[in-house]
């Protein structure tokens, strides 16, 4: 499909976006997680089903941590052009529960068929600068090695990198061995999709990598974003239990290495809806008068080729 055709899909699930981050920012930082997890979900079901599309969820927010979700091969639109979906209703629930920065709500809308399924787990990730991909082999190789790749390919001495880990104790051996080597880590809770923005942003040039362990469906999103912005993406399956790896094994996954542009090969769109502002998306902004709310979204809308951004007032672009 072609870029700008959509840009304009992108325009009618950002509707769905905005009504599902309305819907849920009632419950921001009151520590209801499953609750507002629930809204988000159900919201995003009944938007999706009133978009005239097929539409079928590859993979959806939830299974590793058993939270409410739109499961894997629901069907959702009311018929007409197919197309496959990965979706987070709610990313970084915690953050939102806790009134935190980084939360969003996401629609990532691809070619039928072009996306590599995966079981609901982990994912080994590193997003990188294009020019220093060392090829398949890179979660193997010495971690000093892919460092001085990158500090080659932009020019900063490896004292001066950046590499995102989030904050977990399977990541000690990965964080000892990046700052061994000379180079600085920026721990996150969560968020890897925000993380990943902000080095595309390259804001400060803070921020240089992202390497870890991270959710599967959020590696989905970043191989994508990845091509959209000129940068390499690996992934390779981490189950977290003996169930998602014999589904991994099943679905041809398990053990392979594969970039942004294999584990979803075709065109497609990225929706994204803030929920608490980030650095670089804002959040719901609500406004009181005469005891009515009046709700303010932004949403971004990331294709291969463009990247759009639009503020909503009560539902209503503008």
């Amino acid at each position: 499909m072609p870029d700008q055709l959509w840009i304009e899909r992108g325009k009618e699930l950002a509707r769905v976006t905005d009504s599902v981050a309305r819907s849920v920012i009632e419950l921001s930082g009151k520590n209801e997680k499953n609750r507002a997890d629930h809204i988000c979900v159900e919201a995003m079901r009944s938007g999706l089903n009133e978009l005239p599309y097929k539409m079928t969820v590859v993979i959806g927010e939830g299974e590793k941590d058993e939270a409410p979700m739109l499961y894997s091969g629901e069907v959702l639109g009311a018929g007409g052009e197919e197309m496959d979906l990965i979706v987070d209703p709610l990313e970084c629930t915690t953050n939102f529960a806790k009134g935190l920065p980084d939360s969003m709500t996401v629609i990532l809308a691809a070619d039928r068929n072009s996306v590599i399924h995966v079981p609901g787990t982990y994912m080994e990730q590193i997003l990188l600068p294009l020019n220093a991909d060392p090829g398949p082999e890179i979660f193997d190789m010495d971690r000093k090695e892919v460092l001085k790749r990158v500090s080659l390919a932009l020019d900063v001495p490896v004292k001066d990198l950046t590499v995102i880990i989030q904050n977990r104790s399977r990541h000690e051996n990965l964080i000892e061995d990046i700052r061994s080597a000379g180079a600085s880590v920026a721990l996150i809770e969560s968020g890897s999709i925000s993380a990943a923005c902000d080095i595309f942003a390259r804001s400060e040039n803070r921020y240089h990598m992202l390497w870890g362990s991270f959710g599967a469906p959020e590696g989905l999103v970043l191989g994508f974003l990845s091509r959209a912005n000129g940068y390499r993406f690996y992934g390779r399956i981490d189950p977290h239990n003996e169930k998602t790896e014999e589904e991994a094994r099943e679905l041809g996954v398990l053990g392979r290495v594969l970039r942004g542009d294999e584990w979803i090969a075709g065109s497609g769109v990225l929706v994204m809806t803030g929920l608490h502002d980030s650095t670089w998306l804002r959040g719901v902004r609500r406004s009181y008068k005469n005891e009515e709310v009046d709700h303010t979204t932004t949403t971004v809308i990331w294709s291969l080729g463009q990247k759009l951004e639009l503020e909503c007032f009560n539902g209503r672009f503008h």
